[in-house]
């Protein structure tokens, strides 16, 4: 049962949906079916274990490097 990612045509909200066999997958908020399916990145395994505690700080207002925020970059 894949997890698909999608943008709402006609109300152009974001979502995920978990779609079962062949159901017609319908925006959750208004329930239309104009959907236009969006590119993700799908999670990979590295095979390695990591705790936050293992992750590099640095000097960036979330206190994180590799959030994504421009300010937070390592």
């Amino acid at each position: 049962m894949p997890l698909f990612e999608y943008t709402c045509t006609a109300c152009e909200s974001d979502f995920e949906l978990l779609i079962r066999n062949s159901e017609t997958p319908a925006c959750p908020e208004c329930h239309s079916s104009r959907l236009e399916k969006r590119f993700s990145i799908p999670a990979a395994h590295s095979g390695t274990r990591s705790s936050p505690n293992d992750l590099p700080l640095s000097g960036g207002p979330c206190g994180m490097g590799g959030c994504g925020r421009p300010e937070c970059e390592i």
